[in-house]
């Protein structure tokens, strides 16, 4: 393996939020290291969830087989998300699996007994919200739905939950906490929670996607979050800030545990004795809790300068300590902007000087990248409620009606940038599947085999701007069943090698490859990669794995690129036989 070091990460599904913020922290943090970090998706090892079926997504468990003490130097293991759809015994047996490999194990976003790691603070947003809704809200009939219960990060939440219903002094019944099980969105238990607490004024949602079950069963019922019943998730994903009404959370910062993972490693690697590191949550405060959405309630301090940069802390919760040192200029520009605001909102008669400098900074601000620190409802929403209070502001029609134009070109510019990167993602991922059918035509095309069926490949995924890619194939495909014994060989082939984007067809004799080199084989020649193994199979066959460069696009589509791949190694093992 070298002097290079080569971190292992396990997680769940590459396309999954929680993966692709691990990853990226960790890339970050770990870019001016001599590291190599090689991303494992095992999806969720014996999936119990009911009524969705497998579908032969069992095959991504055995992808853990590529490890081995002589090609991994440090394994990240993101046990819970892996394990999220079965027992705790399932997970132990697998976590001793891998202990068997013999490669140090860290944790993330994980506890089990024995194994040290980086987690989430699961106390302190709990306790901001919960304070949030007793203290501000007056409200005193709280439940909570809890799932999942073999989840580390679930547990600690509701032994938090139960802690501050004793601290202050809230009744607890055989409702209080109703506890669901592993399906998607759980909307069956969310159905019993209103028939059993009718009456309930607030629920506190071990997830986000319990959240959103709870949200689809509301609705049926004619009831509306942050209206009749106030809503809090957990983990801040996408959904919660794009669904009506936008849903009030815990933001779990996952890049910044990513980050912390390499620190732990090297600190690990150095011979120190350690235990958990925590990473900080933070309560995002929106329309489920009632505030944000309804306008009449508006906060008295939404035109006062002295409030300013604690609105910009709440709005831009994603900006931190780090932030501060590529970006420190956004707080000031947001609170120039605001001034100008405030300003104009106080003036007795309209200044068109004013609102273009307004203008001007707020195109500043774009340029900033300040969408980056927060999710875009969050921002819209609160340019609304300024926006009604300035409308409040002015008795004269012609006032009125300036505000409001001034306001709705300042709404037009965030809902703009905001929705030019899904745009561009849109039209790449159309251009991406007609790529793709190309390939798998080419390949069909194929009347007989050659070392070059596997060229197609390799081609389509330089397309998408890869430019270190390598098939590994078993010498015969692996004929796996759901719940038996598999094992992988010692050896495998090499069949197609893109380094910088040069292509290599290896000789026959050079195509065997130790398992322990698959991740530095003689064709690899770069200082530093950073990398995805996804595995080739269809059905209960499992053909071998394909690794490269981890991007963006793997990101959005690599479950497809995956699906596709596979179905042409199928093909041309097809025409081999």
């Amino acid at each position: 393996m070298g002097d290079k070091m080569v971190i292992g990460l396990l997680v769940g599904g590459i396309m999954d939020e929680l993966s692709e913020d691990f990853s990226r922290g960790m890339f970050a943090e770990s870019a001016h290291d001599d590291i190599d970090i090689i991303v494992i998706p095992v999806k969720y090892i014996n999936r119990e969830m009911k009524n969705i079926p497998d579908l032969y997504e069992y095959q991504y468990n055995e992808s853990y087989q590529y490890i081995t003490s002589a090609n991994i130097d440090v394994l990240v293991v993101a046990a819970d998300c892996i394990g999220c759809l079965t027992t705790n015994e399932n997970i132990i047996s697998f976590m001793d699996k891998l202990k068997a490999k013999n490669v140090p194990i860290l944790l993330a976003a994980s506890k089990i007994e024995g194994y040290p790691g980086v987690t989430f603070d699961n106390q302190s947003g709990i306790i901001e919200g919960f304070k949030y809704l007793v203290e501000k809200l007056g409200i005193k009939k709280i439940c909570m739905l809890k799932t999942l219960e073999t989840n580390s990060d679930i547990n600690e939440r509701y032994e938090t939950f139960l802690k501050l219903m004793k601290e202050y002094d809230l009744e607890i019944t055989e409702n209080t906490v109703i506890s669901a099980g592993p399906s998607y969105e759980c909307r069956e238990d969310c159905a019993r929670l209103l028939d059993v607490y009718p009456d309930v004024e607030a629920v506190i949602c071990s997830n986000d996607y319990a959240a959103l079950g709870l949200y689809h069963v509301m609705k049926e019922r004619g009831l509306v979050p942050g209206r009749d019943i106030m809503v809090l998730g957990f983990d801040n994903s996408v959904k919660a800030s794009i669904i009506t009404p936008t849903l009030t959370t815990i933001d779990a910062n996952a890049k910044l545990l990513g980050n912390r993972l390499i620190t732990v490693t090297r600190m690990l690697l150095e011979g120190w004795d350690l235990t958990n590191m925590t990473v900080p949550t933070q309560f995002i405060l929106r329309d489920s809790f009632g505030l944000l959405m309804d306008n009449e309630n508006t906060e008295e301090h939404i035109l006062d300068k002295g409030y300013i940069d604690e609105y910009f802390e709440r709005i831009f919760y994603k900006y931190n300590d780090e932030s501060r040192k590529e970006n420190f200029e956004l707080p000031i520009l947001f609170k120039s902007i605001m001034n100008v605001i405030i300003d104009y909102i106080h003036d007795e008669v309209y200044n068109p000087e004013r609102v273009t400098f307004l203008i001007d900074k707020i195109r500043e601000f774009f340029e900033k990248n300040g969408l980056k620190y927060t999710d875009s409802d969050t921002f819209i929403t609160y340019v609304e409620r300024v926006k009604y209070v300035a409308l409040e502001r002015f008795n004269n029609a012609e006032r009125r009606c300036q505000a409001y134009e001034t306001f709705s070109a300042i709404l037009k510019q965030i809902i703009k940038q905001s929705r030019a990167a899904d745009n561009e993602y849109e039209e790449l991922k159309n251009l991406y599947q007609l790529s793709l059918k190309e390939m798998i035509e080419d390949t069909l095309d194929c009347y007989e085999y050659s070392e070059e069926c596997y060229l197609n490949i390799i081609l389509n995924l330089a397309e998408y701007g890869i430019q270190n890619a390598y098939i590994y194939l078993f010498e015969k495909p692996i004929y796996h069943v759901q719940d038996e014994p598999c094992e992988f060989p010692e050896y495998m082939n090499l069949k197609v090698a893109m380094t910088d984007g040069e292509i290599s067809i290896p000789l026959e004799e050079d195509q065997i490859i130790l398992m322990d080199e698959i991740f530095n084989n003689p064709f690899i020649t770069k200082d530093k990669l950073n990398m995805v193994l996804m595995p080739l199979y269809f059905r209960e066959s499992i053909y071998g794995c394909i690794l490269y460069d981890l991007t963006d696009i793997s990101y959005r589509i690599g479950d497809i690129l995956a699906n596709y791949y596979s179905n042409a190694v199928r093909i041309i093992e097809l025409l081999k036989n």
